[in-house]
This record gives structure tokens, sequence and C-alpha cells, in this order.
């Protein structure tokens, strides 16, 4: 069983989060294992989901402006009414009882907006996965921003390239992103008011400033948790339809660690603890059965590996990078290189699959995307070059 390492704050809110979200789901919780054939049709899925994405990113936009109003007010109105101190400690006291209520409703919404989002397919406990990476504590980080654990498994640490302390400015920088968003917008006005002679407060840049960005927040929250619930299934369905034991077998036997290889080098390259990747190799290798920790994630091995295989077990394990490179619906610069290395002289074919798989994941076509998963990653010697 995977080792799982995470931040006791984080920890902690999402504990608070868990609870709320199983007071939600009790009445509706399925006991049964859901399978990709139990879950709605696409055209379902979309639509759901899309009204769930507006609802969400509407109350978002109208809490960010509403919160950020009485602050705005005192500042343009009461500044001339207060001593310096008393003025920024009012002003600091207003802000931050504001901030309480914006964040307690964003995250109430998120919470309430990814549960809607899970119900479209039901969901239960998955015996072989951690209990961090059900779908109901991987949703409920994704509803509250908060960073997936990290995961002993096999060797493979996916941050093993990247800075420690490089992680800690980021949390920091993501955390202010919104105050200097606003800060630097007022000041740029301000300037350009100045030239040309405007005597105008942009003060209130900050309502806009804040409801638009607090819109694209929800927005980003509800795309990932859809990204996770439908990766979710789909990596379940990959590896028990369609990656079966049965399939295995008939190749040879050092391919089980070649699937290994395949998708924990494409994590590393990531450099993030995505759910989707992490439950498609926990997954797959209650088929491949392989206990040994070796240095599975790492590129130039696994390229050297692909070169002896036969045409057959390389569309495999190129199909299985593909599939993992877009899991989080990001392609950074180092995975982009590393894909080109992977994918060889079938560039072109491989790269338009995995762009193909994000839109349909992002978009709802979950069918769509295990019917297309299927048809790459079969046996079928037509796939094969």
């Amino acid at each position: 069983m995977p080792k799982i390492k995470s931040n006791k704050t984080d920890r902690l809110i999402e504990k608070i989060g868990l609870k709320y979200f199983l007071r939600l789901s009790s009445k509706v919780k399925a006991e049964r294992d859901i399978k990709l054939k139990d879950i709605s049709s696409d055209r379902v899925l979309q639509i759901v989901s899309q009204n769930i994405t507006i609802n969400a990113v509407i109350i978002a936009f109208l809490v960010g402006a509403l919160t950020t109003v009485p602050a705005v007010i005192f500042e343009m109105y009461y500044k001339d009414s207060h001593t310096p101190s008393s003025y920024y400690i009012t002003l600091l006291i207003i802000t931050l009882a504001l901030l309480v209520v914006e964040v307690s409703i964003l995250y109430w919404l998120g919470l309430r907006s990814v549960y809607t989002l899970s119900s479209l397919t039901d969901y239960g406990d998955e015996k072989g996965l951690p209990l961090e990476y059900n779908v109901t504590n991987m949703m409920v980080r994704s509803a509250l921003e908060i960073e997936d654990p990290a995961v002993e498994y096999l060797g493979i640490d996916p941050q093993k390239y990247v800075s420690k302390k490089w992680l800690i400015i980021r949390a920091i920088l993501y955390k202010a992103k919104i105050a200097l968003t606003s800060i630097t917008i007022r000041f740029i006005l301000k300037k350009v008011a100045m030239r040309y002679g405007v005597r105008v407060e942009f003060i209130w840049i900050a309502i806009p400033v804040t409801a638009i960005w607090d819109a694209v927040v929800m927005y980003r929250v509800i795309q990932d948790a859809k990204l996770r619930l439908f990766g979710y299934h789909l990596s379940k369905y990959i590896s028990q339809e369609i990656i079966t034991e049965e399939v295995l077998n008939s190749y040879s036997p050092s391919v089980k660690e070649g699937c290994i290889r395949a998708i924990s080098t494409i994590m590393v390259l990531s450099k993030n603890y995505h759910p989707n990747s992490i439950m498609l190799l926990i997954r797959l290798n209650q088929n491949l059965a392989i206990k040994e920790a070796k240095d599975y994630d790492n590129l130039d091995e696994f390229l050297a590996y692909l070169d002896s295989t036969t045409p057959r077990e390389r569309h495999l394990l190129r199909s299985l990078a593909g599939v993992s490179a877009i899991f989080d619906a990001k392609l950074n610069r180092g995975e982009k290189k590393a894909l080109k290395k992977i994918f060889g002289e079938e560039e072109e074919r491989y790269m338009s699959f995995s762009k193909e798989l994000k839109s349909l994941l992002l978009s709802g076509s979950l069918h769509q995307s295990a019917t297309l998963c299927e048809g790459i990653i079969s046996n079928d010697k037509r796939n094969i070059k």
C-alpha cells in the first residue's frame, strides 16, 4: 500500500470539508461498484456539468463584488474623517472580516458544486486505493484548492526535481495573487489618469477585479473537479476493461515494468501528484503485481527500454504515456520535450490522441474518452505501424 504524506494544515481543512461533503452525500452515496456503463450519457454529463459551472461562476462573481463594496465605500467616503492610524486599523478590520466571509462562502460554494458534479456519476469507496485518493477526498481537495498529498509508491517521486524553496514561494504567491492583481491595476489606471489630467479615484476597481478573480478561480475549481471525476472513472476503465490481466499476458513479461515506467516517467515530468495519474498507476499495478521499488521514473531508462521492445509493445507504452500526459490537463515544457522523444517518429499521431483525449475529458465526454482510449490502446494490429 502506498505511503501518504500531507501537510498538517491542509489535512485539517480537508477533514472539515470532508465531513460536510459526506453529510451531503450520506443518503445517495453508492454502495455498489460503479462501471462506465452505469453512468449517464455524455450529453447529460455535458449539459449538467455546464450548468453547474455557469451557476457557480455567477455566484462567485457576485460574492467577490458584494464582499468588496463595503471596504471600497469606506475608503472612498470616510478616509478624511479618520486619523491615519484609525483609518488603516478600521480598513484592516473591515477587509479581514469581509475576507473571512468571502472565503467561507466560496469554500461552501465550491463544496456544493463539486458534490453536485460528483452525483452525476455516483461513487463509492474503492478497495485497493489509499483513502486519500478515494473520489470523495480528491474532490474535496479540489473544492478547497488543497494540494494533493505526496505519495511514496514503488520509489517514484513526482517532485524529485522540484526545489522545496520554490514550492513554498509558489504557495505564498498564490495566496497573494488577488491583492497584487487589484493593486497593480489600480496603479496602472492612476498613472494613465494622471498622464491625461483625469482626477478620478480608481479605488472602485477593486470590486470588478475581485469579482472577476473569484469567478475565474471558481471556474478553475469546477474544471479541475470535472477532470478528476472523469479521470477517476476513465483510469478505472483503462485498468479494468482495456489493459486487463488477460491482455497483459499476451505481451512479454517485461512489458509490465514498461507500463510502470510509462506512467511514472510522465508523473515526474509533470512535477505534481495529480490523483488521475496516481490512480491509474495503482490500479494498473493491481494487474501488474510489481512490488520492487526501482528508478522507474527515469526518462533515459524508459527511452532505452522502448528501443528494446517490439512495435506492439511500444505502441502500448506510448499510448499509456499519452494518457498520463494529459491527465492533469497541462503539458509543461519538460513534458513536451520528453514526449517528442517517447513518441519518436509517430509524435504527431500520439500527440493528436493526447490533445483529443484532453478535450473530451474537459468537455464532459467521458464515454467518448473511454472509446478513444480503447481504440488507441487496444491490441488491434491496425493501430500498430
